[in-house]
């Protein structure tokens, strides 16, 4: 099995051997749409003339940056988050080995949280919004932005910039989020839909000599894909414009929809989802998130039996045997835990499709699993 290794750094610096001595345990929760946080626990003691040694003031102030990155064998490091330090909890006792400091980590999507406005822009595309709003951060040096078309003669930001360019991404289907850059102090924006190319992390594998699965729970919401239609008034000529869209008509992580068209529910699209002229856009966005109504909870065999470090927003082969449920996901939130001891990834993913168990494509899926 691969060894486990994980390093830290406050601000540009890592930390010694020392500061990671006493790190009792990292939990880094990672979930799309949703600011990615870490909880870094770290020991305190008191010297011999009854001083406390180690308070977290001495190593971090609020909105001071933190990175942690984690290593499977002689892989790549890769970065689990990187972002200001939103929050410290001290708990002090007098028994030996119970005062311990929490620091809670988040992403800089919070930085993106802070300033709350209005603003009116005319005649702009909303990936260009998009990049404006993530430029107004200066740690977010890099963009993953998939450019859109159509130009709104209005647009209108209200609240913080991450809500505005959150309110952009579901017009078209996209997610809107921030994950760790290169090099510490540093992250990327993204803005785009979700993936559904061809995964590159290594298969989940629950059977047979290579598995990587300790378990996996599959749940299928039959009632959630749907067909949505839309209208809305084009002001320009005052015509009324149609758009209807379903699950299948979207890329599907898998050989079949998850319900066959006839079963498909059908609705409208509500009036508060409808605020352009096309309703295009807007009804394409409904039907795709209706359609990942497959979600898998899963853990991962510890001590170095996948190679990879698990990440939400990537696709990955869950090989489950001649199931349908063999086939590619896409990573929906991921739990990482290190301690001294252990590392531990429980994963949530989520489906468009399911697998076409008698047919021929599964076997490739499934050869070598028994």
């Amino acid at each position: 099995m691969a060894a486990t290794s994980f390093r830290v750094y406050f601000g540009d610096r890592p930390a010694t051997a020392e500061e990671l001595a006493r790190i009792e345990q990292v939990v880094v929760d990672q979930e799309m749409e949703m600011a990615w946080e870490a909880r870094i626990r770290m020991s305190l003691c008191l010297d011999d003339s009854g001083h406390w040694r180690h308070l977290p003031a001495e190593l971090v102030q609020p909105f001071s940056r933190v990175r942690v990155e984690i290593q499977k064998g002689t892989g790549p490091f890769t970065a689990l988050i990187d972002g200001p330090v939103a929050g410290l909890t001290t708990s002090l006792g007098s028994g030996p080995g119970v005062s311990v400091a929490d620091l809670v980590v988040r992403d800089d999507s919070v930085l993106m949280n802070r300033e709350e406005s209005t603003e009116v822009f005319e005649q702009r595309v909303d990936s260009d919004l998009a990049d404006e709003m993530f430029g107004r951060v200066a740690t977010i040096t890099g963009r993953d932005i998939l450019p859109t078309t159509a130009t709104a003669p209005v647009t209108v930001k209200r609240g913080t910039p991450i809500q505005f360019v959150r309110e952009l991404a579901r017009v078209h289907g996209y997610l809107a989020y921030v994950l760790p850059g290169d090099a510490p102090g540093e992250s990327v924006g993204c803005f785009r839909p979700p993936s559904t190319d061809a995964p590159t992390l290594p298969p989940l594998v629950l059977l047979g000599p290579d598995r990587s699965l300790l378990d996996a729970d599959f749940r299928d919401d039959g009632e959630g894909p749907e067909t949505t239609r839309g209208r809305s008034l084009r002001i320009s000529d005052q015509q009324v414009v149609s758009a209807e869209r379903s699950v299948q008509d979207e890329s599907l992580l898998g050989a079949l929809p998850p319900v066959p068209d006839d079963h498909t529910a059908l609705r409208e699209l509500p009036p508060a989802e409808s605020t352009r002229d096309d309703p295009e856009a807007e009804v394409t966005a409904q039907a795709r998130r209706a359609s990942y109504s497959m979600t898998m909870d899963a853990r991962v065999v510890p001590g170095g039996c996948y190679d990879a470090v698990l990440a939400p927003y990537r696709t990955v082969t869950v090989r489950a045997g001649d199931t349908p449920y063999s086939g590619d996901w896409l990573v929906h939130k991921v739990t990482h835990t290190i301690t001294p001891s252990i590392y531990t990834e429980e994963l949530q993913a989520r489906r468009n499709a399911v697998s076409d168990a008698a047919g021929d494509g599964l076997a490739s899926l499934v050869s070598g699993v028994f």
